[in-house]
Order: C-alpha cells, then sequence, then structure tokens
C-alpha cells in the first residue's frame, strides 16, 4: 500500500493564511486589475524624466562611467525608489518612451497596492479583527489624490508605501523585542531614508521608545537588551543607508547633513495659490499643510482619523496603559507622534513646500493607523452586534462613496477635493487653489484630439510640456510637432477659455475647468523682421545668444543656431529700479522672475534662433539672464546687465572726481543734495557683489527714528546689491537712497548670514 502524500507543514500554514484572508487577496486582485486596465489613462508627470535621469546618473557613478551624479540638480536626493525602476528597464531593455513608463507606472502602482497589504497585516495584527483590517486597507488605498500619484509620482508614492511597511517592521521589533528583528528595522528605515532623506525622523522615534522601554526596565539584563537592541537598529539603519545611496560615500556625515538641510529649505522658489492668496514655497503659512491635509481627504477617513487620535490621547492623558494593552497603546502613541511630529516640524523649521502635500504623502499611512484605532474605539462603544454592524457599515458605505468619486473624477483624481470647500459654484476652487500643479489634466486633452484625428495628420502643438506624450502610442508621437506661436498649431490650457475661442475639448472638475484645447488662428511669421530689425542695432550682451533692448522687450539673437541650442529653460530675473514697483508677490525675494522654453517665445528659422521676451511695466535696473540645460539642468550660460541704469553711471562719473567719505572693500561717497550714499569699486568682480550690505543710519534726533527701531538706535536699510547697484566695465556702482530725517552717520559693510561681517566702515554726515 502506498501511503497519500499530504502537504508539508509551511505549505499548509500558507493555504490556511489564504484561506482565513481571502476577502483582502480578492480585494489587492481587483485593484491590480483595475490598474492595468487604466495604466495608460495617465500621461508623464514633470518629475518622471528628473528622477529617471538622476537614477541613470547614479548606476553611471557606481560603475565608473561618470561623474554626473556629483554636478546633477537632484544630486541630495535618495534612490530607494529610482533603482528598481531602472534595473527594471535595463533588464527588460526598455526604449520606446510608452514601454518605459508604463513599466514604471506599473511597478510604482504595485508598490502602493503593497503598502495597503502592509496596514491590513499591521492592523489585523493590532486588533485580531480581519474586519476591521480590510477597511483599514480600503481607506488606505481609497484616497482619490494618492490614487492617482500611484501611477506617476514614483518618489513621494513609494516614500509612502515604504513609510507603512516601517511602521509594520516597528511594530514587529516592539513585540518581539529580538535583535534581529531591529536589526531588520533599521535596515527598513535606511532604505526608507533612502527614499527621501526625511525619513531619518523615524530614527528619534524609535530610540525615543526603546528609551522608554529602559526606563521601565525590570533589571540589568533586560536594560542591556533594551541599549544593544537600540544599538543595533541604529548600526544597521545607517549602514544600509551608506552602502545603498552613492552620494554618500565619499563623505558620508558631510553629505548627509547638506542632504538634511536641503530637504528642509528647497532650492526652489515658486509662487502658488492658496485659499485664495498668493504666496511663497519658501514662507508658506502655518496652517499651509493643515488646510491642504483636511480639504483633499476622503470625510470618512478625516472622521475615523480623528476619533483615533482622540481616543489615544484621552487614554494616555488619564494614564490608563491597560485601554488598548500596553503595547497597542504605547504603539498608537508612536503612531501619532509620526503624524504629529512631521507636520509641527515643518512650521517651526518654516520648511519649504509646494505643490500642496505632496512632499508629506507619507502622512497617509500613520494617519491610516489612527482611522483603524478610531473604528476599533468606536466599534468597542456598543456591546450590542446591530449598532457595531452599523459602524462597520458607515464605514464600508464612506469607502464606497470615495470609490464612486475616484471613478467619476477618473482619470483626474488628483484634483478631489471634499465637501469641506465650496464644489459647486463654478470656478470658486481655482480662484482659491491651484487645482492640478503638475497639469496632469492636459495629457487627457492631448489623448482625446489624437483619437479624433486622421491617423495620418500632422498635429501641431503650441506647448512647453511635450514630455507629457511619453505614454502615448509610437504612431501618435511622431504626428506631434511642437511649434512657435506664429504657426498654425492647438494649445492646451488649464483655465476657462475665453467665449471666442475656438474651444475643441473641455474638461470640467467640480464647475472648473483643469484642461481645454483650443484651435489658434495662424498669424503672420514675425520673427525673420523680428531678427533683422535687431541686427540694426547694438547688442546690450554679448555672449551664447546676443540680447537686444528694443521697444519694450529683450530679443535673443543667434546665428548659426540649430535645435540643441534651445535645450533646457530660459530665466530672466528682473530687478527694478524701484523696489516698490515689484508685485507684492515678489517684493520678499526682491526680483520678478520669468522662466520660459525658446519656442514658446521665438523661432528657429535658416539656422537663425531669434526670441522675444516682453520686459515688465516698470523702470528694470538690472536683468540677470540664463539658460541651464541636460540631465543635471547645468548652468549653460549666464549674464547680467544693467537697462535703466543712466542715475548710476552719472552718480559713478560724479563720485570718481572727488575724494571717498570713507575707504573701504568700496569707496563710499556722500551726496548730501539727492541724500544718497554711493558705492563705488573699481575693478570688480562677481564675488564683491554676490554678499548681502548692511546699511545702520544713525539719526542727529532718536526721535526720528520708527518706533519699532528707537530701541536700538539706529535704522536699517541692508540691501542686496542688485537692487541697488549695476556692474558695467568692470566696475561697479550702488546708490543708497537716505532717509529724509537728519542722519549722524551710516555705519555699513557686507556680511555673510551665519559668519559675521566681511568688512565695515563708518560714514559721518555731521548735523
Amino acid at each position: 500500500m502506498i501511503a497519500s502524500s499530504a502537504p508539508n507543514p509551511p505549505l499548509r500554514r500558507v493555504a490556511a493564511a489564504l484561506g482565513r484572508h481571502w476577502a483582502v487577496f480578492a480585494a489587492l486582485g481587483l485593484f491590480l486589475l483595475a490598474g492595468l486596465a487604466v495604466l495608460d489613462d495617465y500621461g508623464v508627470s514633470p518629475d518622471e524624466s528628473a528622477h529617471r535621469t538622476h537614477g541613470s546618473a547614479v548606476i553611471d557613478y557606481v560603475l565608473g562611467n561618470g561623474d554626473l551624479l556629483l554636478r546633477h540638480r537632484d544630486k541630495h536626493h535618495g534612490v530607494g525608489s529610482e533603482m528598481p525602476l531602472q534595473f527594471l528597464e535595463r533588464a527588460l531593455r526598455l526604449e520606446d518612451s510608452r514601454e518605459v513608463y508604463l513599466a514604471r507606472h506599473l511597478l510604482v502602482h504595485f508598490f502602493f497596492l503593497t503598502g495597503g497589504l502592509f496596514i491590513y497585516l499591521l492592523a489585523q495584527r493590532l486588533f485580531k479583527s480581519r474586519l476591521i483590517a480590510l477597511l483599514a486597507m480600503l481607506l488606505f488605498l481609497l484616497h482619490p489624490r494618492l490614487y492617482a500619484h500611484s501611477f506617476v509620482n514614483d518618489k513621494d508614492i513609494s516614500f509612502l508605501s515604504m513609510f507603512m511597511i516601517v511602521l509594520f517592521l516597528a511594530s514587529w521589533a516592539f513585540r518581539k523585542d529580538r535583535l534581529w528583528a531591529f536589526a531588520l528595522l533599521g535596515a527598513g528605515v535606511g532604505m526608507l531614508m533612502n527614499i527621501r532623506i526625511m525619513g531619518a525622523m523615524l530614527v528619534p522615534a524609535v530610540l525615543t521608545m526603546r528609551g522608554l522601554e529602559l526606563l521601565g526596565a525590570s533589571g540589568p539584563a533586560e536594560r542591556k537588551r533594551v541599549l544593544l537592541s537600540a544599538g543595533v537598529f541604529a548600526i544597521v539603519g545607517v549602514l544600509t543607508l551608506y552602502a545603498a545611496l552613492p552620494y554618500l560615500w565619499s563623505d558620508p556625515l558631510g553629505r548627509f547633513i547638506e542632504s538634511l538641510a536641503r530637504a528642509a529649505n528647497h532650492s526652489n522658489e515658486t509662487s502658488e495659490l492658496f485659499r485664495g492668496a498668493i504666496i511663497f514655497s519658501k514662507d508658506v503659512p502655518p496652517d499651509y499643510i493643515p488646510t491642504w491635509f483636511s480639504v483633499t481627504t476622503p470625510p470618512v477617513a478625516l472622521l475615523f482619523g480623528a476619533l483615533g487620535a482622540s481616543a489615544l490621547l484621552w487614554q494616555w492623558a488619564r494614564g490608563n496603559l491597560g485601554a488598548f494593552g500596553d503595547t497597542r497603546l504605547r504603539f498608537g502613541l508612536f503612531v501619532l507622534g509620526c503624524f504629529i511630529t512631521p507636520i509641527l516640524t515643518v512650521i517651526l523649521l518654516g520648511s519649504t513646500l509646494f505643490n500642496g502635500w505632496r512632499h508629506l504623502f507619507f502622512l497617509w499611512a500613520p494617519f491610516s493607523l489612527l482611522a483603524a484605532f478610531g473604528l476599533r474605539w468606536l466599534v468597542n462603544r456598543f456591546a450590542q452586534p446591530v449598532p457595531r454592524a452599523l459602524v462597520y457599515g458607515a464605514a464600508g458605505a464612506g469607502a464606497a462613496a470615495t470609490a464612486i468619486s475616484m471613478a467619476l473624477l477618473h482619470p483626474n483624481q488628483q484634483v478631489y477635493f471634499n465637501f469641506f470647500e465650496d464644489r459647486v459654484t463654478p470656478d470658486n476652487l481655482s480662484a482659491r487653489y491651484v487645482l492640478d500643479y503638475w497639469s496632469l489634466a492636459t495629457f487627457g486633452a492631448h489623448d482625446h484630439f489624437l483619437d479624433g484625428e486622421q491617423p495620418s495628420a500632422t498635429v501641431q502643438y503650441r506647448t512647453d510640456t511635450a514630455y507629457r506624450f511619453g505614454t502615448l502610442p509610437q504612431r501618435d508621437r511622431e504626428r506631434i510637432r511642437v511649434v512657435n506661436s506664429a504657426l498654425p498649431a492647438f494649445s492646451v490650457r488649464t483655465s476657462r477659455p475665453d467665449p471666442g475661442d475656438d474651444t475643441l475639448y473641455i474638461k470640467e472638475v467640480y464647475n472648473n475647468v483643469i484642461a481645454a484645447l483650443v484651435r489658434e488662428q495662424p498669424q503672420e511669421n514675425p520673427f525673420p523682421a523680428m531678427y533683422e530689425a535687431a541686427l540694426s542695432g547694438e547688442p546690450i550682451v554679448r555672449s551664447v545668444f546676443d540680447l537686444y533692448a528694443q521697444g519694450h522687450a529683450l530679443i535673443y539673437v543667434k546665428e548659426p543656431c540649430a535645435a540643441a541650442d534651445l535645450n533646457g529653460g530660459f530665466v530672466l530675473r528682473f530687478y527694478p529700479v524701484e523696489p516698490d514697483d515689484l508685485p507684492d508677490e515678489h517684493r520678499r525675494i526682491e526680483y520678478e522672475a520669468r522662466r520660459f522654453h525658446f519656442l514658446t517665445h521665438g523661432a528657429l528659422f535658416d539656422g537663425k534662433c531669434v526670441g522675444q521676451v516682453p520686459l515688465p511695466d516698470y523702470p528694470v535696473l538690472n536683468v540677470r539672464a540664463y539658460q541651464y540645460y541636460g540631465y543635471a539642468n547645468e548652468l549653460y550660460w549666464e549674464e547680467l546687465f544693467p537697462l535703466d541704469a543712466a542715475g548710476h553711471y552719472a552718480a559713478y562719473e560724479s563720485a570718481a572726481a572727488r575724494e571717498p567719505a570713507a575707504r573701504a572693500a568700496f569707496d563710499l561717497y556722500v551726496d548730501k543734495e539727492d541724500r544718497t550714499l554711493i558705492y563705488a569699486k573699481e575693478p570688480c568682480a562677481a564675488p564683491d557683489i554676490e554678499r548681502r550690505f548692511f546699511a545702520h543710519v544713525t539719526p542727529v534726533s532718536i526721535d526720528d527714528l520708527p518706533e519699532e527701531r528707537q530701541e536700538v538706535g539706529f535704522d536699517n536699510l541692508d540691501f542686496a546689491f542688485l537692487t541697488r547697484g549695476i556692474v558695467f566695465d568692470g566696475k561697479c556702482a550702488a546708490i543708497l537712497p537716505l532717509p529724509e530725517y537728519g542722519v549722524a552717520s551710516v555705519r555699513t559693510g557686507q556680511f555673510v548670514s551665519g559668519e559675521g561681517e566681511i568688512w565695515e566702515a563708518a560714514v559721518p554726515f555731521g548735523s
């Protein structure tokens, strides 16, 4: 007789687990099928190409094929999310942009679903309830904005999913209390930091939890075990980060600190609409993140998350450590800290923030767990099965309502707002917020229009966002041309078109236009005449491009010129003659910046390039013009030149004819008639003007000072050189207007913030 074979114990346990948790695997399977069905409904986001080239630079650096990484503008960024995408692309030998980006989108979305699986596993372990765990997973995955981003936002979504995995590992480590568990947690935190360096915040969080357990240790052996596990966690985390982030290899500590500083204060200075007002990314109001989070998160999740946070705080305040069991309550407070601490940190540090709360999408991981705590707490308020069923039903209905909203918004879930904002009044939301900061909806406009055109027709677009076409089939991409404004073309707008526009397609969400395709009327080509007119005068700058000032515009000219000369971005910074002429939203940074791509302002014809950029309505003292391009967004060329500077030329010539009132790094002259202090230097170079100037004006009478300055005894007229001075022919001249009251003296010089004065001089005025 032959004995019948039976599954071995490990396989039997796996089969039993699959049977018990069939609902979650069925739900994840449906989500995956839905993701596959809608995969090519999303275009390419602005950051994807930059992340891809950064990842390629990292691989080349590791293989010894160049040091582009060290020059890349994103060199401080982690590569934990990019490396798997690069390996997939290279392993499968993907070359066509459609194949590349669809594969990236699928992998990022799959990782998002993996985050959903881990919140299920964590909630099931915490609450011993598969139903609560399933609802927690549904709340996590059914966030409209995050769902759209789970295809096109590799870094923020990967950080969110990895954050959830690390929370699971933290719970496991605290429960197992073994060295190997804390080593695994350290590796997880190291990989988290390798996606975004802000993952470092979990290091003090975990060590604080270990410290609290150290205080309650029962003896030397237990204290030793706690200390040893904390040390293993920290060491493995550091080693994992170092091994996985090549940028740190040559200077681990210095570059880590540098990356942290950059994460707290990003170099981008952008403006955006927030609650109906223009704000700057480096000066956001304290309620920026709380507002964005509260108006773009489904209400059912907000309700349960608030309940969970309140219940945890109440139990902690009462000192009732047995409310959820000691370990569960402590872990709940740890999760609450992971949600609250980042918000408080960015507020207190005044961190650079933009694009809503996408840089803090990881907050959704702890908040989803707080919602699970809230659901559990509410269920436990009722002893009878019917009220409990009603609570579960309300949570399920809320999740279903969110799913319906996502289906109605598809594929533009990224513009979801909840009912806390007025979604009925036409154009109300667009007057208060930037609805689609990445303009993802413009892809739908292109896709819709191409489907309706003859397959052989060439379609001309007037746009500088051609990267969005990356997921279109090759036959459609080959039909697209990006042209200048003199030729007939189609343009995509993100606001409501004018009534007289020939609008071919319009997409509205909540009665707000997020994308509109408009047929532009052909115009007479002005560029050949513009080119000839420019050459009739003398350029104000000769560089890679020659720049001319004609009428109320700057003209860019280059000959010979090829398409490669127009790559990258062009930037102009305008410094006004009178600082008060700047629009309110630009006064804090003291200049107005205009960024453009050449073909939106010019043309390439007959081997020549010519472009025109209007000047501001106010007189401009200085213009800084530059172009950046390439994988690293490297600076290609840069020029600084004065425009309306007749007064500065005259002041310099007048000052040079007499003796200065004081000599230092700059010669200082007093013009009592014009009530100005003149700074002059020859020869003068770029380093002489880069540092900020200070000017402390002491009055004859202290009562002449503004009230808030009387205590210190002087007026503060600090300034940046380009707001008051010009550089010409190797000379520098700056004019500082003085107050109307009697001036006794001025103490002035230059300084570097955090380092102190570079030089200083005292200029006496007498009475």
